[in-house]
């Protein structure tokens, strides 16, 4: 095998061929803006080439006053060539300050095009799947690690390519006046190089650690945040305060760690532009000393050196770099290769829609990933029109057979279908439309109550709004607050009651006006006299299919059938059994 082949081989193999692939899954997500990068390549390529025009006119101006003088000739050279320098100089700022801004816009484009792309992959995953993140994590991931990928986009490859010819320029000028020189500024390259290749690998893992790190700090915040009620209700402010520190004192030895790392490996190489330095430095002195070369030459020189270490070390930092926006990519793609949810048969639930349909599920079973059997042998009809209800106690899986019918979770075994006549629809994400849907949690979005009830219909009308508000009994307690439903809700609800921001849940779900209304234990904070009004304004509804769960009683007597879930089997109770429940 070649030397080559040993070289390609070693690239594709291990740690270089996961960023390798990292690197292809970055641009390929970034392709729209391969037109402005490259733009904003050819801007640096003109930046460097004013920098060397800017080193050649020095040369020729100090060479000017030390050969020439400043009176007659000499003095206009000398003019002439000073003014040159300065509308460079002004020219390279003016230039400099128009890259920022364009990569600045650049990069803020990106950034919001893969975070709305993330975002919208978080939103369509399969959610059993998105289960296994934690949420403070999934928000590291949209906000930190997308905006290490999106700098990378303008700070990896084209910074390669611009510093990469600045490198070559300078070299290339200071081959022309004295070869030697070179050659001392292009055997350093390869060596440091090779020097930093040993870090690649546990730079790479200090990376994911510290990523990790920052994830759980995350949600510890987010999640003791979003409890804070809790926290305090049950006294558990100290011990949540000794778990931040907890959290603090493993992030705090993590980063300390990859700090050490990250400032030994940066003065390790950087020791080498430095070098680079120095040693073109000296070299020229030595030149002068011996009269080979002018002051204008030196002084090219002196700013050659610069341009050599400076671009040395800007290529060598760009291993770390790279190294952070691959691993970056490497926690975004983990995502992206969960498993999507698919919107397939829409004609076919647009043609439900129009027709009475019927729920179907037969001999269905359920397991989580865990293993744990949840459904076994479930088998129910719903017609149109009824109320059923599905009693059991807490875990029984109340919850989990909503979820499958919104199709939140996919059945192991069995059938779960809408069928209308011949048609007949499994199913899926697409019929999740049918569905209106009151969870147990009451979610309430932050905004105006119009906002949180036109989420489920933004083309509703005040007095629709209003209608649906007088269906869950809540039009009384909105129409007191001094806005009315353009009052704000603060978030989470909190502050409404737990029994109004029931009502304001089923209200929106009332208003989606889907042919099917899921209520999961949604009555449990109102009285009982509350209750009885919202479940009879609910079976006054036209055209309403509705399924309850629920632990109370009281629910039993609107239903025209009752079902139990124990033991993973679904069976149907008589009146004389619902009334002992």
């Amino acid at each position: 095998m070649s030397i080559v082949q040993k070289i390609v081989k070693r690239v594709r193999d291990g740690t270089l061929r996961e960023i390798e692939r990292e690197t292809r899954w970055i641009y390929r997500h970034t392709r729209a803006y391969r037109k402005a990068v490259l733009m904003y390549v050819l801007l640096g390529l003109l930046s460097t080439g004013l920098s060397m025009l800017s080193a050649l006119a020095s040369k020729e101006l100090v060479n000017s006053i030390v050969l020439l003088g400043t009176d007659g000739y000499g003095g206009k050279r000398i003019a002439a060539i000073g003014i040159g320098v300065a509308l460079l100089g002004g020219l390279g700022i003016a230039l400099s300050a128009f890259i920022n801004r364009y990569g600045a816009k650049i990069n803020l484009r990106v950034s919001n095009e893969l975070r709305a792309e993330v975002f919208d992959m978080f939103l369509r995953t399969d959610w059993e799947s998105l289960q296994q993140y934690h949420s403070g994590d999934l928000l590291s991931r949209i906000n930190t690690d997308v905006t290490t990928v999106a700098n990378s986009v303008l700070g990896w490859l084209p910074t390669l390519l611009i510093k990469l010819a600045q490198f070559i320029t300078s070299l290339t000028v200071i081959l022309c006046y004295d070869p030697t020189m070179a050659l001392i500024a292009l055997i350093t390259a390869p060596i440091t190089l090779l020097a930093a290749k040993p870090f690649v690998s546990k730079m790479r893992f200090m990376n994911k650690e510290m990523r990790n790190v920052n994830s759980d700090m995350i949600a510890f915040h987010e999640e003791a945040l979003q409890n804070a009620q809790s926290i305090k209700a049950f006294n558990l402010v100290d011990s949540f305060s000794d778990r931040l520190r907890g959290v603090q004192t493993r992030y705090y030895n993590t980063a300390l760690r990859f700090n050490r790392f990250s400032v030994f490996n940066s003065s390790l190489l950087s020791t080498a532009g430095l070098i680079v330095s120095y040693l073109c430095l000296g070299w020229g002195a030595y030149r002068l000393w011996r009269g080979k070369i002018d002051f204008g030459t030196m002084v090219l020189f002196i700013q050659l050196a610069g341009y050599l270490s400076s671009s040395l070390s800007s290529l060598i930092k760009l291993v770390p770099s790279a190294i952070e926006c691959t691993v970056s990519a490497q926690r975004i793609m983990t995502i992206f290769d969960l498993p999507r949810e698919k919107l397939e048969g829409l004609e076919a639930v647009e043609a439900l829609r129009k027709t009475d349909f019927s729920l179907h599920l037969a001999d269905l079973r359920f397991s989580y990933q865990s293993g744990a059997l949840v459904l076994d042998g479930i088998n129910l009809t719903v017609a149109p029109r009824e109320m059923i209800a599905i009693v059991g106690p807490s875990g029984s899986g109340k919850t989990t057979l909503f979820r499958i019918l919104l199709a939140l979770l996919r059945p192991t075994g069995g059938t779960a279908e809408l069928i209308s006549g011949e048609l007949r629809v499994p199913l899926s994400p697409a019929t999740r439309s049918l569905f209106s849907y009151v969870p147990q949690d009451n979610v309430i979005f932050s905004g105006t109550i119009a906002d949180t009830l036109r989420l489920v219909r933004p083309s509703a009308t005040d007095e629709e709004i209003y209608a649906a508000l007088e269906v869950a009994c809540a039009d009384g307690f909105v129409k007191a607050l001094p806005k009315g439903i353009y009052s704000t809700l603060q978030e989470r609800g909190s502050s409404l009651s737990v029994g109004q921001n029931q009502r304001l849940a089923i209200a929106r779900a009332v208003l989606a006006d889907a042919p099917i209304l899921l209520l999961d234990e949604v009555t449990s904070a109102l009285d009982m006299e509350t209750e009885q009004q919202v479940l009879q304004n609910i079976a006054a509804l036209p055209n309403k299919t509705c399924i309850i769960s629920t632990h109370r009683p009281s629910v039993l007597s609107l239903c025209d059938r009752i079902y139990r879930i124990r033991d993973a089997h679904l069976t149907q109770l008589s009146k004389e059994e619902s009334c002992k429940f």
